[in-house]
């Protein structure tokens, strides 16, 4: 325990000198802040309407239903609510007849909508001039939202495999690689104390972004089991990688071979029919996708995420038979 301590606590002393850590920790952070605050939340896409105190509780009733309602105490306020900066209508009700009131740049037109809501008010079977269908996605939160934290959660696994190959790439550049075969350390020791980290990262970073975009009901044992699986795939590519290149900016060059299948995986989920999806099969991204996508909606299962994980670990293992040779290779 005391030499995977020591090669942890190198890594670390390392990782901080270079800013290293630091940065691949708060990655995941910074982009997570940048998303949340570009992608619009659901309630920014909400009708929202304003009417004066004195409208009729049962109109205001009905308007709550249909929209976001708020209440001003009379129409010279209705008026200059509506002339602020967000997105919002004003009713106004002459003698059983109702105003919509515009500033006229909206965002999007919304005042169509709102005429047939009202002209609806007070009549029975009104049928509606479209076909409506409701979005379990678009109804809970942002479809950006989603896709796009989903994709960013999977990517804080790979900052582990960088975090990885970039210190490997160190030890190589000031010959201590070597000196393992010398040691009392055993090789495997000296893997499990350097993949600590490509652990630990991705879980914080995977765990403060999903948190900072909204998503504070995820069920976090089950997403700490989906990013540590599809971590060991970034972490065998970072061993793979780091044992075999002396120079950083080469070694990162090549950890970017990691982001196809990544992207392939998650785009080919969001927009390929499902007949199609048996072509991303082979991706442990497109299994950790669905887990995550699942468990940021609520409505993963054990049964899921055990299943999908399992099949990570599989895909993962055939990949490290792949490269098992490259990396002993390296590391000798």
């Amino acid at each position: 325990m005391k030499k995977l301590l020591a090669i942890i606590g190198r890594d670390i002393k390392s990782g901080t000198r270079d800013w290293l850590i630091i940065y691949l920790s708060l990655a995941s952070i910074m982009i997570a802040l940048i998303l949340k605050a570009l992608i619009p939340s659901v309630s920014d896409s909400t009708l929202s309407v304003v009417v004066t105190e004195d409208a009729s509780p049962a109109f205001v009733e009905y308007l709550e239903t249909k929209a976001r309602v708020s209440q001003v105490k009379d129409l010279d306020a209705l008026k200059q609510r509506v002339l602020r900066i967000d997105d919002i209508l004003g009713v106004v009700e002459h003698s059983g007849e109702y105003e919509i009131i515009t500033q006229g740049n909206e965002a999007y037109p919304m005042d169509e909508p709102l005429r047939f809501i009202l002209n609806a008010y007070g009549k029975e079977n009104v049928e509606l001039p479209m076909k409506v269908i409701f979005s379990d996605i678009g109804w809970r939160m942002s479809p950006l939202k989603l896709e796009f934290g989903t994709l960013l959660i999977i990517f804080t696994t790979v900052f582990g495999g960088m975090l990885i190959l970039l210190n490997l790439v160190e030890e190589k550049m000031s010959n201590t690689l070597s000196a393992i075969n010398v040691t009392p350390m055993s090789r495997a020791q000296f893997i499990v104390g350097k993949g600590v980290l490509g652990f630990v990262i991705p879980i914080i970073g995977g765990i403060s972004a999903a948190l900072i975009l909204g998503f504070t009901e995820i069920n976090i044992a089950m997403f700490i089991v989906t990013v540590v699986a599809i971590a060991f795939i970034s972490i065998i590519i970072g061993f793979s990688i780091g044992v075999m290149n002396n120079e950083p900016i080469s070694a990162i060059a090549s950890m970017k071979m990691v982001f196809f299948p990544i992207l392939a995986s998650v785009f080919g989920a969001m927009f390929l029919p499902e007949k199609w999806l048996i072509v991303l099969y082979w991706s442990p991204y497109y299994w950790a996708y669905r887990s995550i996508n699942a468990i940021l909606l609520l409505e993963a299962t054990w049964d899921l995420v055990l299943i999908n994980a399992a099949i990570i670990i599989l895909i993962t293992g055939l990949v490290f038979l792949a490269l098992r040779k490259r990396i002993s290779h390296g590391l000798k």
